[in-house]
């Protein structure tokens, strides 16, 4: 009865898709009307219909109609492509692959099948089914490590353009794919490559989704590992294991919105560091203690020679200018304490309420970190000034005169070399650099 059941299933499966390849398990054979002949018609029955109604579009199940033990335990995986938007479509392709696991594999206790489409048929969901009576059989490293149900398939046209860069971009395209399957919730990533070869490739990875980011990523690796100087500059390929696949194509052959970018290893290569200059054989002195000292020395010259210029240019029409510029009192000293704003023509007295526009209120998103005395935050003025805000902590210990000291000693020492200081606010509690 239960070899007519199967035969019944195995006529009324569609053959929409296409087969890729298949791999036939070593243990052994089942006999007919046995128990594990009547639990994988079980499995043959329900799996396509649970793996398509699943969010995940993944299934296992084990079936086992002999309660008093395990000899005819069969245990099952089936997994339809993340970007199947069809549901029947997802049934129809693990019914196919048990109807072609019988066909190719005929009473063996295991098998695993690989469906795909050719290009004209691209944009239609691809699925994996296995099966096996081993007890292991369903574990993460059976179906990651082992080569038991590892298959793969390239095409026999090579990329045009030089090998070497060719393997490279190949191999960078799937590994990047890999790496965002692994991260991904689904265990599912697609990715292109438009640079590094003649042609744009496109690749798709993917892992059963009850695997840890970690075991993903190492199933994906050793697949992209697998592959040889020869297959490496393939016009396309694909390799399998039960818990993990990966593919790459001169076509799209996926449907999938989040596809990513994914740059060329000439793209990301550094352009190569200039040749140094020829060795001054100075009684062995090295050129760059000796370029080193000599740019020391400038940089100290100039800096002194900018601070000369900027007390000669010391007016009593700064201090009028900056006046004009004020738009709000300093409460403590006054003139008397900032006598130093006649010194800068460039300094500036911002409002408190300027501050807070320019920052979105001091938002965390503004933040660009935290020194000893507190955070400092990036803001743009209206005109659209880019401005760097240090926000003095109030608990930081800083009084007045030590912040009036910073402003000064900051003011002074302004060098097309150091960050410019525009002005500062103070508001209460609020003491602020910009």
């Amino acid at each position: 009865m239960a070899g007519v059941l199967l035969l019944v299933l195995l006529v009324l499966m569609p053959a929409s898709a296409t087969a890729i390849g298949h791999v036939c398990g070593s243990g052994g054979n089942y006999t007919a009307n046995s128990t594990y002949q009547s639990n994988l018609a079980v499995l043959n029955a329900t799996l396509p219909g649970n793996a398509s109604s699943s969010p995940q579009l993944f299934v296992t199940a084990t079936a086992d109609a002999n309660t008093n033990g395990t000899a005819g335990m069969v245990r099952g995986l089936a997994l339809c492509r993340h970007d199947t938007t069809n549901l029947t479509a997802c049934r129809e392709c693990v019914a196919s692959s048990f109807a072609y696991a019988h066909k190719m594999c005929p009473n063996h206790t295991a098998a695993s099948v690989y469906y795909d489409y050719d290009e004209t048929n691209a944009l239609k969901p691809g699925c994996l089914l296995g099966f096996s009576g081993d007890r292991g059989f369903l574990s993460t490293a059976s179906g990651t490590t082992g080569n038991g149900t590892f298959f793969q398939y390239f095409n026999t046209v090579n990329i045009a353009g030089n090998a070497g860069v060719v393997a490279a971009a190949v191999r960078q395209l799937l590994a990047q794919t890999a790496r965002y399957a692994a991260a991904a919730a689904r265990r599912f990533a697609t990715g292109f490559m438009d640079g590094g070869t003649t042609t744009t490739l496109y690749a798709l990875a993917q892992c059963t989704p009850d695997l840890s980011a970690g075991d993903c990523v190492a199933c994906l690796q050793r697949l992209v590992g697998s592959i040889n100087a020869t297959n490496s500059v393939r016009l396309g390929g694909r390799i399998f294991r039960l818990r993990c696949n990966v593919r790459f194509e001169a076509f799209m052959f996926f449907d999938d919105k989040n596809m990513r970018r994914i740059p060329s290893p000439s793209s990301m290569a550094q352009p190569p560091a200039p040749a140094p200059a020829p060795a001054n054989k100075r009684h062995g002195v090295k050129p760059w203690v000796i370029a080193l000292s000599v740019a020391a020395s400038v940089a100290l010259v100039a800096l002194c020679f900018i601070v000369y210029c900027l007390r000669r240019l010391r007016t009593k029409s700064t201090k009028g200018a900056l006046q004009g510029k004020r738009t709000h009192e300093f409460q403590e000293g006054d003139d008397q304490v900032w006598e130093m704003e006649t010194e800068l023509a460039e300094f500036s007295v911002f409002d408190f309420n300027q501050i807070l526009e320019a920052t979105d209120n001091f938002s965390e998103e503004n933040k660009l970190g935290e020194g000893g005395f507190g955070p400092v935050y990036k803001g743009r003025f209206p005109d659209g000034v880019e401005i760097a805000v240090k926000r003095l902590d109030a608990d930081s210990g800083q009084g007045f005169i030590e912040f009036k000291n910073e402003v000064e000693l900051i003011a002074k020492l302004q060098h097309r070399n150091l960050v410019r200081l525009m002005g500062c606010c103070s508001q209460g509690e609020e003491k602020i650099l910009v």
